[in-house]
C-alpha cells in the first residue's frame, strides 16, 4: 500500500468514528428519565441567561429577560422531545456522545437545525444557541415575549422610544395648517417582588420639535427644539393565574419645560388606578388618574383625569393588533372643551434581532373629541423599544 492510499485510507476511518459517535437516544422512558427534573440554560445578550425548569410532569417554566414563560412538554413517538411554547410544539430529536457521555445534541424537527448541551445531573448547560423569533427549549419565542410586552404589570424591562407626528385643527385662524414633531424616551423599571407583583417607575421625558403656539391673529410661532413637562408613574402591578390584571399607584408631573409656552411651572401628584384582563388571545384595559398641582410658581392649576386604554389582540409570528391612546378630562376648562379623545388602530411587531427582542409599533390616533379652539386632529406614533436586562432583578 502506498503512502498517499494510507492516507485517504485513515481519514475514511477517521470520519467514519466521528459520524458514529453520535447515538440516538429514543425510548418513552429513557427520554423522560433523562429530561424529567432538569434545568436548562441558554445564553443571553450581555453575558445574561434564560433558565428553563423542566419538571417530571410535564409542566415547564422559563425565566429570561425578567419575565417568566409557562409551558409544557413530552416525549413524542418513543423518539423527540417536544415543548409546547405559546400553543406551538417544538419537537427535537437527542443524540448523545459516545466519546463524552454528559454531552447531548437536539436537532429540530421543524428547521433541522441542531445545538449541543452538557447534561451533568440535573444541570444542562447549552452551547452556541442562536436565539431566533421560533425559540427553543431554552429560549423564549417572539410571539411569548409579544404576549408579555403587552402586559403592563409583566417585569420585562424595555427602553421606549416615541416619535409622533401631530396634526393640529380648531377654529383659530391657520390652526388646520399646524403640525409638530415630538420625540418620547419613555422606558420602564420593574422591581419584581416575591409575591409575584412588580413595582414600576415609568418617567416620560419629551422632547418638542416645531411645537406650533399661536401667537397672534393667524400667527405662529414653532417652539422647538425643547424639553416639556415629565410626566411619570409609581406603581403596584400584578396578574393573577386567572389572567385579571390590576395595579395602583400615583402619577405626577415634573415643570421640567425648557420653554415657558410647553409647561405650566407647576408640580402634579395623584393617583392611578389600573384594571385589565389577558388571555391567549392577547389584552385590553384601562389606566385612569388624576393630578392636581402641589407645587410650584405657575399662575394656573392642574386639575386634570386621564384615562389611556389598550389593546393588543395576537395574530400570531409576534404580530399583533394593538394600541394605547390617552383621553383627558381637563377641569380648568370651559364646559364643553375639556375632553380630548383620540380613537386609535395600530399594529405591533416583536422580533429577535441578533439575540435581543425589540418590538416595533405603528399607531394611528384620530382625536373624535377636542377643545373648539387649538387642538390635535390626528396623530402617527412609531415606537422602537429594545427589551433589556433588569440586573436588580436577576436573583428573584
Amino acid at each position: 500500500m502506498n503512502f498517499k492510499r494510507f492516507l485517504w485510507l485513515a481519514l475514511l476511518v477517521c470520519l467514519d468514528v466521528v459520524a458514529d459517535d453520535w447515538q440516538a437516544v429514543t425510548g418513552q422512558e429513557v427520554l423522560r428519565e433523562t429530561f424529567s427534573d432538569t434545568v436548562m440554560k441558554g445564553s443571553l445578550p450581555g453575558e445574561k441567561q434564560a433558565v428553563a425548569r423542566y419538571r417530571a410532569d410535564g409542566t415547564a417554566s422559563l425565566t429570561a429577560w425578567g419575565g417568566t414563560f409557562e409551558r409544557q412538554w413530552k416525549v413524542e413517538n418513543d423518539e423527540q422531545i417536544c415543548v409546547l411554547a405559546d400553543q406551538t410544539w417544538i419537537c427535537s430529536t437527542v443524540e448523545r456522545s459516545a466519546s463524552d457521555p454528559s454531552r447531548y445534541r437536539a436537532t429540530r424537527a421543524d428547521t433541522g437545525e441542531s445545538v449541543e448541551f452538557m447534561m451533568t445531573g440535573p444541570e444542562v448547560a447549552v452551547f452556541e444557541e442562536k436565539a431566533t423569533n421560533e425559540g427553543s427549549a431554552a429560549q423564549p419565542t417572539a410571539e411569548e415575549l409579544a404576549a408579555k410586552l403587552a402586559n403592563p404589570t409583566s417585569p420585562v424591562m424595555t427602553i421606549g422610544n416615541n416619535i409622533d407626528f401631530v396634526a393640529f385643527d380648531g377654529d383659530l385662524p391657520g390652526a388646520s395648517g399646524q403640525s409638530s414633531f415630538r420625540y418620547v424616551f419613555q422606558t420602564s423599571f420593574p422591581f419584581k417582588l416575591s409575591n409575584g407583583g412588580t413595582v414600576f417607575f415609568r418617567p416620560g421625558i419629551p422632547v418638542m420639535f416645531n411645537e406650533p403656539v399661536p401667537v397672534g391673529p393667524n400667527q405662529w410661532d414653532d417652539v422647538g427644539a425643547d424639553l416639556a413637562d415629565t410626566g411619570f408613574d409609581l406603581s403596584y402591578g400584578k396578574t393573577t393565574e386567572s389572567g385579571l390584571l390590576w395595579g395602583a399607584g400615583v402619577v405626577g408631573t415634573i415643570p421640567t419645560a425648557t420653554d415657558d409656552r410647553l409647561g405650566k411651572d407647576l408640580w402634579g401628584l395623584g393617583p392611578e388606578l389600573l384594571l385589565g384582563k389577558m388571555g391567549k388571545w392577547g389584552v385590553v384595559g384601562g389606566l385612569i388618574s388624576h393630578q392636581w398641582d402641589v407645587a410650584g410658581s405657575g399662575d394656573g392649576d392642574i386639575d386634570l383625569t386621564t384615562v389611556n386604554y389598550f389593546y393588543a389582540f395576537s395574530l400570531g409570528g409576534g404580530w399583533q393588533l394593538a394600541a394605547g391612546p390617552t383621553a383627558t378630562y381637563d377641569h380648568t376648562r370651559p364646559n364643553g372643551d375639556r375632553w380630548t379623545i383620540p380613537a386609535g388602530i395600530g399594529i405591533a411587531k416583536t422580533v429577535i434581532i441578533t439575540g435581543r427582542p425589540w418590538k416595533f409599533q405603528l399607531q394611528y390616533w384620530k382625536y373624535v373629541k377636542a377643545p373648539d379652539g387649538f387642538a390635535a386632529d390626528h396623530q402617527v406614533r412609531l415606537s422602537i423599544s429594545p427589551v433589556v436586562s433588569a440586573p436588580w432583578n436577576e436573583s428573584k
